[in-house]
């Protein structure tokens, strides 16, 4: 069963029209549109501030961790805050 299944996902993902699943491109897309509406504040190398539209929150990259607590659990959880610091480059 478990085989089985497995193969089902590899013929979809032979269908893919990139390296990425369409449904996360998906939600990676709807949060960087929602990115826009931040505005980053560079504290440090490493600490940035996030003023959204209702809130605020303290990032730390090199811990890899944000005050909403989300990058605590998984770094690949990125909100919008997190995107947008992201798409700031280096």
């Amino acid at each position: 069963m478990l085989m089985a299944r497995l193969q089902v996902n590899r013929d979809s993902a032979e269908e893919w029209d990139s390296l990425i699943c369409p449904r996360i491109m998906e939600t990676l897309k709807k949060n960087m549109k929602q990115a826009g509406e931040c505005i980053p504040m560079k504290s440090d190398d490493w600490h940035f501030q996030i003023m959204g539209p209702y809130d605020q929150h303290t990032v730390d990259i090199s811990q890899k961790s944000c005050s909403c607590r989300r990058w605590d659990l998984t770094v690949l959880r990125l909100t919008r805050e997190h995107m947008h610091i992201l798409s700031l480059g280096s």
